[in-house]
């Protein structure tokens, strides 16, 4: 992809990976971002000529997915990056917490996903980012509702490159390791901070790739899982 000729749609971008996303990619040169998150926020200064926009959009909502497709009609790459961590093992976690990591992480991906393939194939063309995990590859048995969705996730992503593989639309999966963000505070494990690994990803992105490990974790564990 040029990045000059790029309107990006990230979602959770309101702390986190998905703000250093923004940022990774107005520094790319991205001319028009539109900063995605269920409830209003203040964006801070990027210092960049990029419009960055904020949308109120809650990816569990058909109604407001359906809205967005309408105001970010010009979209060319989606990146989809809202998650939700439920902590828990599959004896411990609640069934309140499965349902919502499967809402989010499996469904709200694929609502955004279906959605805005439409309009990225209008506009020209572009890409599909879904922000995954390495735990779409292998299990982590304290977050048995993250694991589960997330290997849905990944399966789902496939699915979208089989369905979408005659039109002009790239289907990108991300598999992050640990990142040092609110979400994973707590979390013992090797962490990466989320400038870097947005960094990596928005390379991964222009550069072409259909599979993306942006930390050194990711990098030395994630294409052997992926077989």
């Amino acid at each position: 992809m040029k990045s000059d000729e790029t309107v990006a749609l990230v979602t959770g971008a309101n702390r986190g990976l998905g703000q250093s996303i923004v940022k990774a990619l107005a520094e790319t040169g991205v001319p028009r971002i539109y900063a995605a998150s269920r409830s209003p926020f203040q964006l801070p200064d990027f210092g960049s000529t990029t419009s960055v926009l904020p949308l109120e959009l809650d990816i569990t909502d058909a109604s407001q997915v359906a809205s967005a497709t309408s105001l970010a009609s010009d979209v060319t790459l989606l990146i989809n990056n809202a998650g939700l961590l439920p902590r828990g093992s599959a004896t411990s976690v609640s069934e309140q917490d499965l349902r919502a990591a499967i809402e989010v992480n499996l469904i709200g991906t694929w609502r955004m996903a279906s959605a805005f393939a439409p309009v990225i194939e209008t506009n020209g063309g572009g890409a599909i980012v879904n922000i995954l995990s390495l735990i779409s590859l292998h299990n982590a048995p304290p977050f048995a509702a993250y694991s589960a969705a997330k290997h849905a996730s990944w399966a789902m992503t496939q699915s979208f490159r089989d369905d979408l593989a005659g039109t002009r639309v790239r289907v990108i999966a991300c598999f992050p390791g640990g990142i040092d963000t609110d979400m994973r505070q707590g979390v013992p494990a090797i962490k990466a901070t989320p400038d870097s690994v947005a960094s990596s990803i928005v390379e991964g992105i222009m550069r072409g790739d259909t599979e993306i490990f942006p930390d050194h974790v990711s990098a030395m564990q994630g294409p052997s899982l992926l077989g």
